[in-house]
């Protein structure tokens, strides 16, 4: 099946005129983000990533899991949030896509969180395939490639003729292209196929050192001298999770809220007691290079990363996950651990 750019664009302002909230990756000045369109025109497809990732449409930076208030018969009145509107996010990246089921494994672990589950549920998945990458992409490394289609409901594949070839993987696909089918032609082009960039480490070689240096070993020291722990990394990033929860209010009102939170912070570990167990910031960020690459991996049988290089791309210091994971790799790493 193959969609013309100019069909691509009718069908996206379709759902924009029928009152859809269609999300897609927009540029504004120096910075980019996946942002509610008003029209096809804002798209900006030659973003190789924007800034932000489109996590917090399926796990909010902040939300309120319930409401409270006083009643003058001092009684107290609770109220559950509003149930979270679908939206169709258009743009997405195959990395991206990737971690919406690798997300799914930790919201439906030991507990089922509905506010996640009912947004994914909603949420439909438009994905378009790369073309280029940076020097900070390692999908690769990671086992995912510029035509991985997992994490999809719709994946287009731009062709040497500047149209695009179309995959509908899900129900959810099915069910939004059928209304829309008279967009969609029944011919193929040759798809541009794009290796993406080459492989940078070896993610077994990886685990397999994590393993066995969980402790106080001298490269963590020095590879992670940059680390301010201002957590950019783990907000941008399309697999970081963590988050608190706190009550905000008065005596009369307020809300229970869901908040993002992040291993890189001082205060993340800290202990009622004072006692902090990641009291230095290589602790913390080995903390985090061995919550993607090691324990995840062994819990849920998937890595906690998808190689989109945000984290490099917007470091203050310039710290560098894939340098961090270069450096384990080195032979020379190998050959001091003899």
């Amino acid at each position: 099946m193959l969609i013309t750019l100019n069909n691509l664009k009718t069908f996206i302002e379709t759902f924009i005129k029928d009152g859809r909230s269609v999300v897609g990756p927009v540029k504004e000045d120096n910075y980019s983000l996946y942002k509610p369109l008003k029209s096809f025109d804002e798209v900006n497809l030659s973003l190789i990533y924007p800034t932000k990732s489109t996590k917090e449409y399926f796990f909010a930076d902040n939300e309120s899991i319930l409401t409270y208030s006083w009643t003058e018969k001092n009684k107290i009145n609770i109220t559950d949030p509003k149930d979270p509107e679908g939206v169709v996010i258009f743009g997405v990246r195959p990395c991206e896509a990737v971690s919406y089921p690798i997300m799914d494994k930790v919201f439906t672990w030991d507990y089922n969180d509905e506010f996640y589950l009912k947004r994914r549920e909603k949420n439909i998945i438009i994905s378009v395939a790369c073309e280029k990458c940076d020097e900070f992409c390692f999908c690769t490394s990671v086992g995912i490639t510029p035509q991985t289609t997992e994490g999809s409901d719709i994946f287009l594949q731009k062709t040497l003729e500047g149209n695009y070839s179309v995959q509908v993987l899900t129900e959810k696909g099915k069910t939004l292209l059928t209304s829309l089918s008279s967009f969609i032609e029944d011919r193929d082009e040759k798809p541009i196929d794009y290796k993406g960039p080459d492989k940078k480490f070896d993610i077994t070689q990886i685990r397999s050192w994590l393993e066995s240096h969980w402790d106080e070993h001298p490269i963590w020291a020095k590879i992670t001298l940059p680390c301010i722990g201002c957590g950019v990394c783990t907000y941008l990033c399309p697999t970081c999770h963590c988050f608190d929860i706190v009550d905000e209010g008065n005596l009369k009102d307020g809300c229970r809220c869901k908040n993002w939170d992040a291993c890189q912070f001082a205060m993340f570990t800290v202990h009622a007691s004072g006692h902090n167990p990641r009291d230095t910031q290589s602790k913390r960020f080995r903390q985090r290079v061995a919550h993607k690459f090691d324990y995840y991996p062994d819990k849920f049988g998937r890595t906690l990363c998808v190689g989109c290089g945000r984290c490099i791309r917007h470091c203050p210091t310039d710290m560098s996950l894939l340098n961090v994971l270069i450096t384990i790799d080195k032979p020379i790493i190998k050959l001091l651990n003899r």
